[in-house]
């Protein structure tokens, strides 16, 4: 029997070392995300490729060499009269974004799209792009779950970042603070800034169906539910 828990024992250990040897090695491995990381050229630009001015060619091209974008996973979205509309594209480890795509139209970049779910805190973002300028926020329901959802805007540099903060039982506000998860950041040319709030480019619900709130960013902090 005591040579039965030794084993039983030594196995629990076995896995549980290797369980935090691969813990370590995937941290050392892992990079920030793309958003931080990239030094091709500064936002609104992302790796090369420039809202407003970069084609559906030359964007294929640029995911062709760019590290970390899943080559196999590049494809295209069309609309029902064959206008190119979208290309997507999967990040492969070690980053550890999730998906990026850019908005296509009249074979022009509108908007970059990187979705960075567990790969960019607010305090690492704002340390590239600084604080926002003003933001919108809108309560969501999801199953079994309640959450505010937070669209900072950063109008005269081209971004807009949105997160997603979880809602109490009972409470009138949410705190967002440096530590909170950026769920996605967008990337548009400045002057296209007013056209696209009236899509789903910036605030991911349509204009007509809106029934949040926008306010000037105050800084860290709480955010009323409703206003």
């Amino acid at each position: 029997m005591i040579s039965f828990l030794k084993t039983v024992v030594g196995l629990v250990l076995f896995f549980v070392a290797a369980a935090i040897a691969l813990t370590i090695l995937r941290n050392a491995s892992r990079q920030p995300s793309t958003i931080i990381s990239d030094s091709e050229c500064n936002p609104p630009c992302w790796s090369g490729i420039q809202p407003g001015e970069t084609d559906a060619s030359q964007v294929y091209g640029i995911l062709g060499r760019l590290n970390g974008v899943s080559k196999d996973s590049v494809m295209p979205e069309y609309d029902k009269d064959d206008n190119l509309i979208r290309i997507w594209w999967y990040f492969e480890h070690p980053v550890e974004d999730g998906t990026g795509s850019v908005n296509i139209e009249n074979d022009l970049v509108t908007a970059i799209n990187i979705l960075t779910v567990n790969s960019l805190k607010l305090a690492d973002l704002f340390g590239r792009l600084g604080e926002p300028e003003a933001y919108w926020a809108e309560i969501g329901r999801g199953e079994n779950r309640e959450y505010l959802d937070v669209t900072l805007l950063y109008p005269t540099k081209g971004c807009a970042a949105e997160v997603v903060i979880d809602i109490e039982d009972g409470a009138k506000q949410v705190e967002i603070r440096d530590g909170t998860s950026v769920f996605r950041v967008t990337y548009f040319a400045p002057e296209t800034y007013q056209d696209l709030l009236k899509t789903r480019t910036l605030i991911d619900k349509a204009a007509i169906a809106r029934s949040g709130y926008f306010a000037p960013w105050s800084g860290f902090g709480t955010i009323p539910l409703e206003k």
